[in-house]
């Protein structure tokens, strides 16, 4: 259930001259909230499968669109190709996927879930759902829609690469 909790920043005000405290940057409260959920996360996989959570996206990516390639996976979860590449490998000493080449270019892997990949996910999966459906019930109906709207709008924002240096 949502509440009307007062906010941590609610105090503060724009300083003389119109200058913003880094508390009421946008950038720096969505940083500070990445980061206590990647830490929430974080212990949950870690307590229920050992996982960190680059491995649990490409688990739970590959769980849900079956074989997939570093690419791919790299652009769908926002991982960069060296990290996909090293979690691709600590999962296959794990057994938990399986690596093939691609038919058409051999350069390019093409990470399947074992029987051991798809046997954690469904063990970790309603751990993270459970989350997720907790961290949702702090919003109301309305808000949630909102949050999704705002997300969206600020993904194409910041995809806006004419902001010059001088913030014009």
């Amino acid at each position: 259930m949502a509440s009307d909790r007062s906010t941590a920043v609610g105090h503060l005000r724009l300083a003389e001259g119109g200058e913003r405290p880094l508390q009421l940057f946008l950038t720096y409260r969505l940083a500070t909230l990445n980061a206590r959920l990647n830490r929430q996360a974080g212990q949950l996989l870690r307590r229920a499968g050992q996982l960190k959570i680059p491995e649990w996206r490409v688990i739970a990516l590959l769980a849900s669109n079956g074989p997939m390639n570093g690419r791919r996976i790299g652009d769908i979860a926002g991982l960069d190709a060296g990290l996909v590449s090293r979690t691709f490998l600590s999962l296959g000493k794990r057994g938990l996927i399986v690596l093939r080449r691609d038919e058409d270019d051999r350069r390019i892997a093409v990470a399947a879930l074992t029987e051991a990949g798809r046997a954690l996910f469904e063990k970790v999966r309603p751990i993270m759902a459970a989350r997720q459906e907790r961290l949702l019930g702090a919003l109301s109906g309305d808000e949630r829609t909102m949050v999704f709207t705002i997300i969206d709008k600020l993904s194409m924002a910041a995809g806006d690469m004419s902001i010059s240096e001088t913030g014009s």
